[in-house]
């Protein structure tokens, strides 16, 4: 059996790894590259296989960096089957269909690289499967096991001439709504994402979101929030739920701008049991005012604070925070929060960074007079202690690849791990094959 590593070698997005076996060819995942234009035109550059000749795709979860190249293979020839879990499926649809629309756009650095249609015929392949439960691909047995991380997310173990485990991205172990990932099961080969390979966190996400939503009342700010549409935004209008239930005289208004966060916030009420506080997702998800008329916004864009808005995307490399952030750029008090992990040369990034002069796509140039505020406890990925313990039951002696992670975080999880007596640790590269 050979792998070969296509995407997700350079940076955090693109994930993309193919196996080959005497029996056929399987991917697990095919995601987008996201992020500055440079980054995103890789998705153009020659495949190394024929879509058609694939059998399979072992999809670990929905987010678009694992799940959004899946209909540019459809619509070069691809119609094989697609195997996750059902959340997964219910989340990519809605991932998925939102990257073909943003496509259409001529503007669009990927326009019409792939459409809607080729997104239906995706829908129409997927085969779900249960946590825990075994299958068979292609002669080997596939397993997909919790990985936290965000909704229907899981890590993979495939037995076949060797066994390897895909850790897909790993959550966090006291993320307060996804139930964390088990140890990685001991294996001939482990392929490990290394997001956060370089950095262990040491404060709190309750802390950091608290300390904000108490500035926006007690100085009647603006707050924008950029969140990702999926798992972030649930997590904090969950959070925020929370806050204001123990300390209602802080409450502000809080409004959602985004119709796919709206569709995201059903599916994980329609899977709320398999989150640690059901009743509290569904209430707070339920009663989230949103914002979605052209009308209602041209009432938003008037007002003071206090206000809190939540919209995409979370790394501010398009969507609608766009038109927040240019109508609120002049207003020193105004406040950008953003949560979570914001990829190199992303305008999230540069804000991040102390820039004040961010650009889009098209052009338009906003220069940001406001704060910023990150908080990296935010991230929905382990951090370098929890991909360490996600590794106890792995031999010194198995072969560990890390992808998914910048080059720092990579080469600083590589060390880590060697000195802990992990013997045989590579980073992997772009189009690295290997036989297993």
């Amino acid at each position: 059996m050979d792998i070969r590593f296509i995407g997700a070698t350079e940076d955090v997005t693109g994930s993309m790894t193919l196996l080959t076996n005497a029996t056929g060819m399987l991917l697990v995942d095919s995601g987008l590259y996201q992020g500055i234009s440079e980054v995103v035109l890789r998705n153009k550059n020659k495949l190394p296989f024929d879509p058609a000749e694939v059998s399979a795709i072992i999809l670990t979860h929905a987010h678009l960096d694992h799940s959004g190249f899946i209909p540019r293979l459809v619509k070069l020839g691809f119609r094989g089957k697609i195997f996750c879990t059902k959340a997964t499926m219910k989340l990519a649809r809605i991932i998925m269909s939102d990257s073909a629309k943003l496509m259409s756009n001529e503007e669009h650095t990927l326009h019409n690289f792939y459409e809607p249609e080729h997104v239906a015929i995706s829908t129409s392949l997927f085969n779900t499967k249960k946590i825990g439960e075994v299958f068979e691909v292609l002669g080997m047995s596939v397993e997909f096991l919790n990985a936290g991380h965000i909704l229907g997310a899981t890590s993979v173990i495939i037995k076949g001439e060797k066994s390897i485990v895909f850790s897909g991205d790993l959550g966090r172990a006291n993320d307060p709504l996804i139930v964390g990932p088990g140890p990685c099961p001991s294996a001939d080969v482990v392929v490990m994402e290394s997001t956060y390979g370089d950095r262990v966190r040491k404060g709190n996400l309750e802390d950091d979101l608290t300390r904000f939503l108490r500035d926006i009342k007690a100085q009647s700010r603006v707050g924008i929030i950029a969140s990702f549409a999926v798992a972030r935004a649930q997590l904090l209008v969950t959070l925020i739920h929370k806050f204001y239930s123990l300390h209602p005289e802080e409450k502000v208004r809080v409004v959602i701008d985004s119709p796919m966060m709206v569709e995201a916030n059903n599916v994980y009420k329609e899977f709320a049991d398999a989150l640690k506080v059901p009743d509290d997702v569904v209430f707070a998800l339920s009663n989230v005012e949103v914002i979605d008329q052209a009308r209602e916004w041209d009432s938003i864009q008037k007002k003071d604070g206090p206000l809190i808005v939540i919209t995409s995307s979370g790394m501010v490399s398009g969507g609608r925070i766009w038109r927040y952030l240019e109508n609120w750029q002049q207003d020193d008090s105004a406040c950008l929060f953003l949560p979570g992990y914001q990829g190199a040369g992303t305008a999230g990034r540069l804000l991040s960074e102390g820039h004040k002069t961010i650009t889009d796509e098209k052009g338009k140039k906003i220069n940001w007079h406001g704060e910023v505020v990150i908080s990296h406890e935010f991230s929905s990925h382990a951090d370098q202690n929890e991909l360490i313990a996600w590794l106890k039951n792995v031999n010194f002696e198995s072969q560990i690849y890390l992808n998914h992670g910048e080059k720092e975080s990579k080469e600083a999880l590589k060390n880590k791990l060697s000195k802990l007596g992990y013997k045989h640790i590579e980073i992997a590269s772009g189009e690295m094959i290997k036989k297993l």
